[in-house]
């Protein structure tokens, strides 16, 4: 799929390598580090004290970021290595580097995301009542902003320094941005589902039921209970709740439905299931995605058909969530899985990554 190079070329990618492997292995893991510091912060003072629907963050947190942060360190450090190959013209290796320029694109999107979430947002007007606005002067721009930004940066020279026409580049920019965005947008959808799987919603109580208790188990927990109404309220209101009281519940648009929220007989609750593929499935597909990109340019079948397979999954996935939980980002997520889908089907696109 990559077109020749010049020695020019070749010696500008090259020296991009060598700094793109530094800023990986040097400074953007302490623009994450830093990033989840100030986020987790937040969300253990200003959020969780109010609302436990935000406590499952800071295990999510930590874990995710900690992944990205390891990534971005070995994957600097084999940009490094591969430099001399890239410089020598061998495909393998710019294909390898693109895929490792992908790493900060995608990851400094979903560890900047949460900050717009945890940090920037404004809870102060409800639904949960005493959560305070964010701090004076909160920026937007949070520290690991940078780490997608060049990302990005290091990806778009990786893919399109080449003698190829502007044609073909244009047509090659459409499938590999898109299977970016879509690929952290997958992940993002992933952070709400596992959020919501691991919500147990007594567990900060002082008693908290053991791990062999119906109600603090994560695969029977919401047999118990209305798993939307526990999005909106309130640890008090959780404990003071009754099985089979009807309370007034504050939903997100601040309209009071009166409603059941604790039962005293387990149903069926179909949440468990589509927060369980919409959050772990969504996550490996997310990588998957990522892993396909440096085999998609060298044309390896296996990551065409890997692509095509992430992207039905996730479609139907972000559907069927949004089907049972009524939640509008796993909508859009479906919507733009399955239009990546649309992309690698099309023939265009589809004979620059498998041979016939």
């Amino acid at each position: 799929m990559l077109h020749k190079t010049t020695k020019k070329q070749r010696t500008i990618m090259a020296v991009t390598a060598v700094i793109a492997g530094i800023l990986m292995m040097f400074v953007m893991p302490t623009l994450g580090m830093k990033t989840l510091k100030l986020a987790l912060v937040n969300v253990m003072e200003r959020l969780i004290p109010f609302d436990p629907d935000f406590y499952p963050a800071v295990p999510i947190l930590g874990a995710t970021y900690s992944i990205w942060l390891v990534m971005l360190w070995l994957g600097g450090a084999l940009a490094i290595v591969i430099a001399k190959k890239i410089y020598e013209g061998n495909e393998w290796a710019r294909s390898i580097m693109l895929g490792l320029a992908a790493i900060p694109s995608v990851a400094g999107m979903t560890m900047w995301i949460p900050w717009m979430v945890l940090v920037v947002s404004d809870y102060s007007k409800g639904p949960v009542p005493g959560i305070l606005p964010p701090p004076a002067g909160t920026s937007p721009a949070a520290p690991v902003l940078w780490v997608m930004l060049f990302g990005l940066l290091f990806y778009y020279i990786f893919l399109l320094l080449d003698e190829d026409t502007i044609k073909n580049k244009i047509l090659r920019l459409i499938p590999y941005t898109f299977l970016g965005i879509v690929a952290g947008m997958v992940f993002m959808n992933g952070q709400h589902g596992v959020r919501y799987f691991i919500f147990i919603p007594e567990l900060l109580t002082a008693n908290p039921p053991g791990d062999f208790n119906p109600l603090g188990n994560y695969f029977t927990n919401l047999d118990y209970y209305n798993a939307l109404a526990l999005t909106t309220i309130s640890q008090a209101q959780i404990d003071s709740l009754q099985p089979d009281k009807v309370v007034d519940i504050v939903t997100k648009d601040l309209k009071v439905v009166p409603q059941i929220v604790k039962f005293s007989k387990p149903t069926y609750n179909p949440n468990t299931l589509a927060l369980l593929l919409g959050g772990y499935a969504n996550y490996i597909s997310s990588y998957l995605m990522i892993l396909a990109i440096p085999f998609l340019a060298m044309k390896k079948k296996f990551a065409y058909y890997m692509v095509l397979t992430t992207a039905f999954a996730t479609a139907m996935m972000g559907f069927y969530v949004y089907f049972v939980r009524s939640s509008f980002e796993w909508f859009v997520g479906g919507i733009l899985s399955l239009v990546l889908l649309i992309i690698f089907l099309i023939p265009v696109f589809r004979k620059m990554f498998i041979e016939e």
